[in-house]
């Protein structure tokens, strides 16, 4: 069977096991969701599928949509139906959203966070649920913790505003990522003999603290360790926030192909040295370190 994404209100396969969730960072809370939509829909010969939301809010997600997408087919969904959070939607209450829900989707059974609310003033929650499918058709997953506290999206974007990428993956139950296009930067590393490979934060992505991080990329199928500096470049007087990953051991033209950098630890801050040599002493020191 293959992956499916498809807009909120298009034509889908029937007998759905439904997961449902804002499904933000896709940690590890939000796996246990999905995950046991894959396990109901394997007893009962169905699909297991999710319904996930994007838009409606100021905040930004710690995952873009693609690479939210991305981190829920690994769990072994199978479809995803995605519904931008309009003003008009927001204001469908409980049952008006599980009525129209319904008469879209042919629905088996659905499975969600035992937090999970919905419908105007998010005045629907699990209960409802059940007394709409039916008890035994609603699956509920408690929430999950990590040292005593529930891990939550919010948690990890305190995680990422530190730049503790340890801890956020433990959270996220993988390493986090930044995925995009590679675009042409000012050629600086290339003149100091590193040359970058430079991606754009998502417009709506979660910002991660500046500084230089220990990396990995995968390209071809071949894992390349990296080093990637996340921030400005105060030694040539540069202003605004770049991702330039250094992948040792490649080369090759990526200008305008996608790349994703995975983030393994956060290994020093970003300072303005003397000179270029200086920083190039300082790149040297940092490959070292990855080797």
């Amino acid at each position: 069977m293959m992956n499916n994404v498809i807009l909120y209100g298009d034509k889908c396969q029937k007998n759905l096991i439904l997961a449902l969730g804002y499904f933000d960072a896709v940690h590890k809370g939000h796996q246990k969701v999905l995950k046991k939509a894959v396990s109901v829909a394997s007893e009962n010969n169905c699909t297991p599928s999710a319904l996930i939301f994007f838009g409606g809010k100021t905040k930004k997600d710690v995952f873009t949509l693609n690479e939210r997408l991305r981190r829920i087919f690994l769990t072994g969904i199978k479809t995803v139906i995605v519904k931008e959070l309009s003003k008009d939607f927001m204001a469908l209450t409980k049952l008006e959203f599980l009525k129209e829900l319904t008469s879209l989707y042919d629905i088996k059974a659905v499975v969600s966070g035992s937090d999970f609310t919905f419908g105007k003033n998010a005045e629907g929650n699990v209960q409802t649920l059940k007394e709409f499918f039916k008890e035994d058709n609603v699956y509920t997953q408690n929430l999950e913790e990590e040292n005593g506290e529930k891990i939550s999206s919010s948690s990890i974007k305190n995680a990422l505003s530190k730049g503790d990428i340890l801890t956020a993956n433990t959270l996220l139950g993988g390493n986090y990522f930044i995925s995009g296009e590679v675009v042409k930067g000012k050629g600086l590393g290339r003149d100091l003999g590193f040359p970058t490979a430079n991606v754009l934060l998502g417009e709506n992505k979660y910002p991660i603290n500046s500084g230089v991080y220990v990396t990995f990329t995968v390209i071809n199928g071949v894992v390349y360790p990296a080093i990637t500096n996340v921030g400005a470049q105060p030694t040539v007087n540069g202003k605004d926030t770049v991702i330039e990953t250094y992948i040792d051991g490649f080369s090759g033209d990526l200008y305008g192909k996608s790349l994703t950098v995975y983030f393994v630890e956060r290994i020093r801050d970003i300072k303005k040295f003397n000179s270029v040599k200086e920083l190039k002493e300082q790149l040297e020191k940092d490959l070292r370190s990855i080797r």
